[in-house]
């Protein structure tokens, strides 16, 4: 059937070499949780009784309800051994009710038999970006289709009878991942310019059209495969690679997004990876508080199981977290403007000030200081020299006098930031308080980040003295270490300090 020939190629591709030749398993570490420890005190992952049915490798989130393939047979109100035919089509139900049978057909008015994991939808869900093989080509491709509500209150999905326009030549396009603003679509190919097996690669809506597309790049892709992305409400990305950082087969990374492109990739570690293959990850963006994916096994054949994350009831019960804030750290929301007052004029000094409005003041004569002799020049005689005559000022008398005042704008208080690199030390370093990097000793820095302690060293006002510590760090073994930003004593996830 459509996708289940070349999906399940893939996913069944391993390197002949790879067991043989893993490396020792240091990024399962992520982010934010530092060990499987701490992801099973965040995390709840259970199996879920939805039988996956190929072509499809898994589910999607529609609205707040999953959409998932089924056979017909087994929708209808009668007994499945009645009857002896049934097609596969495209179901969406609460998560609840997928399990209790209560389903409805996603497109009434046409059928969609087409893999459930492998479609993406606008932020209102009226736009689908799906993948289907054209009958005139073996290749996969990506199309759009739209739903539209009649006068009778029927909805119809009408898709476009023409790929997307970079899916013109003869490779495949399959799994797009649709970003919130809707201006980045990430799908998997082997097209030109890929590096391995199945890329990663982005394109960019320009003016309604969709921009010719970019890879990702060696820092995600591998002379392996890339499947399955999936962009969150903050654009981080999940993907599945059997590279050998893994833990046997397909493993689950996220990538995390940094305003530009994506941070190196992380292993879910194995609270969510095991030795088969584990694919088709999703999230909930509305609440971002379930995600399913899906473990099949390696034997080849079609046994697939699906699995959900949860949050546990602690961190549910908190509210301040999302599963992808575990993965990911918690998004930093944009600081809100400061008020400003009416705009000084550029013509003169005054710019550096705030202007205020005129205030009014009574002054009386008897607090007016008598003037001092002011020295008048007349008019030139004789020679040009000029003669001079004294002259007192009027006084004045008591009434109202508009006095004009202009108060500093205060200086703003400048941000502190500072970056450092965050590992794991040893015990022994922990207790002594220093590490000692190439022959120079650093102060370790110890703060308590999502419940648990995280442990940093060195101080840098310049992000680059940073990132050149970072990669001596990696290349004495200490693998996990990444850079971390604190803005004024507090850490910091703003993309902006990044860049």
């Amino acid at each position: 059937m459509l996708f289940s020939v070349i999906t399940i190629m893939f996913l069944s591709f391993c390197p002949a070499g790879k067991k043989a030749d893993v490396e020792m398993h240091i990024n399962s570490s992520l982010t934010t949780v530092d060990d499987t420890t701490n992801m099973i005190r965040y995390l709840a992952v259970d199996t879920f009784k939805l039988a996956i049915i190929p072509p499809s490798s898994g589910v999607q989130f529609y609205k707040d309800r999953i959409v998932f393939l089924s056979m017909s047979k087994n929708e209808r109100k009668m007994s499945p051994n009645q009857i002896s035919f049934g097609t596969v089509e495209a179901y969406y139900a609460s998560v609840e009710d997928s399990v209790s049978g209560r389903h409805m057909v996603f497109s009434p008015s046409s059928s969609f038999p087409f893999p459930c994991e492998a479609i993406t939808f606008s932020k209102d869900f009226n736009t689908i970006y799906y993948t289907k093989i054209p009958r005139k080509d073996k290749k996969e491709k990506i199309y759009m289709a739209k739903f539209n509500s009649s006068n009778k209150g029927q909805t119809t999905l009408v898709s476009e009878n023409m790929p997307l326009n970079f899916c013109t030549d003869n490779y495949n396009y399959t799994h797009p991942a649709l970003s919130y603003d809707e201006n980045m679509l990430i799908f998997a190919s082997d097209r030109e310019g890929s590096l391995g097996g199945m890329d990663l690669f982005v394109s960019r809506n320009v003016d309604g059209k969709w921009s010719s597309p970019q890879n990702l790049g060696m820092l995600i892709n591998t002379a392996g495969n890339e499947f399955f992305p999936f962009l969150d409400s903050e654009n981080n990305l999940f993907f599945s690679s059997d590279r050998l950082s893994g833990n046997g087969g397909y493993d689950i990374f996220t990538c995390k997004f940094n305003g530009k492109g994506w941070d190196k990739p992380v292993n879910l570690s194995d609270h969510i990876n095991s030795d088969k293959d584990d694919i088709a990850f999703t999230i909930n963006k509305i609440d971002g508080k379930t995600a399913f994916f899906t473990r099949r096994q390696r034997s080849g054949k079609d046994d697939m199981q699906l699995f959900r994350i949860t949050l546990q009831q602690e961190i549910k019960d908190r509210n301040l977290l999302t599963i992808s804030d575990i993965f990911n750290g918690k998004a930093v929301s944009k600081p809100t403007p400061l008020a400003t007052n009416t705009p000084a004029e550029n013509k003169s000094d005054e710019s550096l000030y705030l202007k205020t409005k005129p205030e009014t003041k009574i002054i009386k004569a008897e607090e007016v200081k008598a003037p001092e002799k002011t020295v008048v020049p007349d008019k030139p005689v004789g020679n040009g020299n000029v003669t001079k005559k004294e002259t007192n000022s009027i006084p004045v008398e008591n009434k109202v006098v508009p006095v004009r005042t202009t108060i500093p704008v205060q200086s703003e208080q400048k941000d502190v930031v500072i970056y450092r690199i965050q590992l794991l030390p040893s015990t022994s370093q922990k207790n002594a308080k220093v590490m000692e990097i190439n022959g120079v000793n650093y102060k370790i820095y110890e703060y308590l980040y999502l419940g648990a302690d995280r442990y940093t060293i060195g101080e840098f006002s310049a992000l680059s003295s940073a990132v050149a510590l970072q990669k001596t760090c990696r290349q004495l073994g200490y693998a996990q270490s990444f850079v971390v930003a604190f803005k004024n004593n507090v850490r910091s996830l703003d993309p902006n300090l990044f860049k």
